[in-house]
């Protein structure tokens, strides 16, 4: 059977982001009533957190990919609902929420900045607006342990994709607080939270490292296929830390920002 976009997803990267959404939505601190945006919501992990932690709100999950969205239907609470839109460009009218949230998608889009306006947008006056991204180059092991391998082995190509996956526009709290204090945003907070990602063993990390970014992936399946074993082999080593294979965890911090929206 194929794998679907939203199999590779939730190996690489869905089963983190639902432990990221509890000390997230402790973070967003959103009331327990009205109505809630998860933009960017992928296969719902962010959304179905927030439907269980608050019943009796109203919860909108909004992503431009089908694939995330049917996997999301998979699980849907009585109080979601989850539609196609774009970020930039949210189907909904101003003042439609009380919050508006967003997990792990600022770093992937071409004008994140545009984003958050839209958030800003469709949520009501003295409503809350969240966001997190992972801190690729300093909390997110898993990721480094390869790139850092492939900049030595794969020299200078392995360097080169390290780099490409690093250069983010909001590398740091600062640069986030920046982002939503440019937006109008007031009582802007800035923090960093870590999760512990859990790995069966050697082959539960590759698959969810391939799977975890396009670039990564792309970049070791055009390998010559000796510098890719090579590589895998490296990778492998840095993983076992000189111990047996097996379970491993290993530290993923991401950085969140909030701020409240102007009367």
């Amino acid at each position: 059977m194929n794998a679907t976009t939203a199999d590779i997803y939730e190996i690489a990267m869905g089963r983190w982001s639902r432990r990221l959404s509890r000390s997230f939505l402790d973070f967003v601190a959103a009331p327990s009533c009205g109505s809630l945006i998860d933009v960017g919501c992928g296969t719902g992990s962010l959304t179905l957190a927030a439907a269980t932690r608050y019943p009796k709100a109203r919860i909108v999950g909004v992503d431009l990919i089908p694939d995330y969205l049917s996997e999301a239907l998979l699980s849907a609470a009585p109080n979601v609902s989850f539609e196609t839109g774009d970020a930039s460009n949210l189907p909904f009218g101003a003042d439609s929420f009380d919050t508006a949230f967003s997990q792990l998608l600022l770093n992937d889009l071409e004008g994140p900045a545009g984003a958050v306006s839209e958030m800003v947008r469709v949520t009501k006056p003295g409503g809350r607006i969240a966001a997190s991204v992972w801190d690729r180059a300093g909390g997110l092991s898993f990721i480094r342990l390869f790139l850092d391998a492939a900049a030595v082995v794969a020299y200078p190509s392995g360097d080169e994709l390290r780099s490409r996956i690093f250069d983010i526009p909001y590398q740091s709290e600062d640069a986030l607080f920046d982002l939503w204090s440019d937006a109008g945003l007031s009582d802007v907070d800035t923090a960093t939270l870590s999760i512990r990602m859990d790995f069966l063993d050697f082959e539960d990390y590759w698959q969810s490292l391939l799977g975890a970014h396009s670039l990564i992936r792309d970049f070791f399946t055009g390998l010559d296929p000796e510098l890719a074993l090579q590589l895998r082999t490296a990778t492998e080593r840095s993983y076992l830390g000189g111990k047996d294979d097996g379970r491993r965890s290993l530290v993923a911090s991401a950085m969140v920002v909030r701020g409240i929206v102007g009367e």
